[in-house]
């Protein structure tokens, strides 16, 4: 595939360019001088003729010839095969005598006007033999296609040798660019090496006196350089800072400040690893302590929380046990002062009923005085009043029945009233209690509610102060494996350092120089 922008296309369309600039140029030029070398030369040579001819038509005019004997003499130009016509003036410009294959201008100004590129043409005057007067005047023209000729032959001329300059540069370019190219090709390959890193190896480049040599054999000393470079640096990177480095240039200056900066920074990293190491350690040593005691102390926390917990259960079974009986007393002192009132709704009643024995009691009396006079009256009218006197009797018993009921009544109601009396009193007691019990379940409840939102409190302070413990242990944790891991990054840093060669301090050789032997670091505590 064309690559028209490469270098060799490039000189070659230059060279094409400057060609095709310098045949425009020949073209524009060189014909027009040769145009006009040509019309110089063929006035020249109608000059001459005309010089030739003015002599004897001079004569003949001055020997007063007549006109018609100058067509002998004319006629003698006609040999020459470019005269178009040749034509004789008098002293006022007017034609006397003309001879040619075309008509000639009628006056000297008209020959000269008549000069429009198909014919050149040439005068010259006509003097008399004493030369103090001006006969005439004789014009000669000659025919100009040849200079278009001229001019088209110098222009094909110069195309053909345009066109094989051309050529011929193009392949001289062709060749030169292949060349360079070649050469640019090997310095390209070489420096894509040198960016892909590989300086390993010698470029192996064809060094020309040329500019193109130059930039070759300047590679070549910058993948010397650079090899020298990179071997430095693969000893740098393996710990060896002792290796010298030579060359000179900025980049050679700041990697000779890299590699004493390095070597700086390791002999500091040796200084310092073991005071890190015992720094960790005693860090390491400090943070397993803290967390220990962290740990005591959420144990201690979390028995106290579950202590906590089960008072606060308890408080929770005592309010509610409080709550009962507090409910239970209310519905006992309502029970009591029910029954109170049924007391004394009963002896109320019970008094009542005194009063209506009392009357029974009376009537019975009163019955019994009738049945007696009755049975009096009946025993007074004999025989015939002693069904009367048995109804007297039985009035008589049933009254008595009736007192003597009336009698066990009164003992019974007696009974009841003091019976009542005795439960007023016991249920007055009985409201007195259970409004005390009522007192007391209320009381043991504000005691239990204030005791529970003490315990609450107590608890929320725990739970805080348990949050902030395990925060502390989890600070703890990861302080523990940050110190170990700079404990560990402390012996890996040591071990890194003793890798380091570097030069003994005020060093004045080369070479190799003693590790950096330090002291261990403190063992890992646990």
């Amino acid at each position: 595939m064309l690559n028209f922008r490469s270098i060799r296309w490039k000189i070659a369309a230059l060279v094409a360019a400057v060609a095709i600039v310098l045949s425009a140029l020949d073209l524009w030029l060189i014909p027009d001088r040769t145009a006009r070398a040509s019309e110089a030369e063929l006035r020249e040579r109608a000059g001459i003729l005309a010089t030739m001819l003015k002599e004897p038509i001079g004569v003949a005019m001055d020997l007063e010839q007549p006109p018609d004997t100058f067509p002998d003499t004319l006629r003698t130009a006609m040999t020459d095969p470019l005269v178009s016509w040749v034509s004789v003036y008098d002293a006022k410009g007017a034609r006397i005598a003309a001879i040619g294959a075309v008509q000639a201008p009628g006056s000297p100004a008209g020959a000269q006007g008549g000069d429009d590129g198909s014919v050149v043409v040439s005068e010259a005057p006509i003097r008399s033999r004493s030369g103090d007067r001006q006969l005439g005047t004789l014009a000669v023209g000659l025919r100009s296609d040849r200079i278009a000729q001229r001019r088209a032959d110098a222009r094909r001329t110069i195309a053909l040798q345009s066109a094989g300059i051309m050529l011929l540069g193009l392949g001289l370019a062709w060749v030169i660019s292949a060349r360079m190219t070649r050469s640019m090709a090997h310095i390209k390959e070489a420096a894509d090496r040198i960016a892909r890193g590989d300086v390993s190896a010698r470029l192996s480049l064809r060094i020309s006196g040329d500019e193109l040599g130059d930039m070759a054999s300047a590679f070549e000393r910058m993948n010397t350089q650079l090899r020298e470079l990179q071997e430095t640096a693969s000893r740098v990177a393996g710990g060896d800072f002792t290796c010298k480095i030579t060359g000179d240039g900025e980049l050679f200056a700041a990697f000779r400040a890299m590699v004493a900066s390095l070597q700086e920074l390791a002999t500091r990293i040796g200084n310092t690893s073991s005071e890190v190491a015992s720094a960790a350690a005693g860090m390491f040593s400090s943070v397993r302590e803290q967390e220990t005691t962290a740990n005591q102390q959420n144990a201690a926390l979390e028995e106290i929380r579950r202590t906590v917990e089960a008072l606060t259960a308890s408080a929770d079974h005592i309010a509610k046990d409080a709550a009962t009986v507090h409910e239970m007393a209310q519905r006992s002192l309502v029970s009591v002062q029910r029954t109170a009132k049924q007391t004394r709704f009963v002896s109320t009643h019970s008094d009542r009923i005194g009063e209506i024995l009392s009357l029974i009691q009376s009537i019975a009396d009163k019955s019994d005085l009738l049945a007696l006079n009755a049975a009096l009256e009946g025993t007074k009218a004999g025989e015939v009043g002693r069904g009367f006197s048995l109804v007297a009797a039985e009035m008589r018993r049933l009254s008595e029945h009736v007192m003597d009921s009336v009698r066990d009544i009164r003992k019974l109601v007696a009974d009841m009233h003091a019976a009542s009396h005795a439960s007023v009193l016991a249920t007055e007691d009985g409201i007195k209690l259970a409004r005390d019990t009522a007192a007391a379940a209320a009381k043991i409840s504000d005691a239990v509610d204030h005791q529970r939102e003490g315990t609450a409190r107590v608890k929320t302070a725990i739970v805080d102060i348990v949050g902030a413990v395990n925060d502390t242990l989890t600070s703890s944790a990861d302080a523990t494996r940050s110190a170990e891991s700079l404990l560990q990054l402390s012996h890996a840093l040591k071990a890194t350092a003793k890798t380091f060669r570097v030069k003994p301090a005020g060093a004045k050789r080369e070479g190799p120089a003693p590790a950096i032997d330090e002291a261990d670091a403190d063992e890992e505590p646990g």
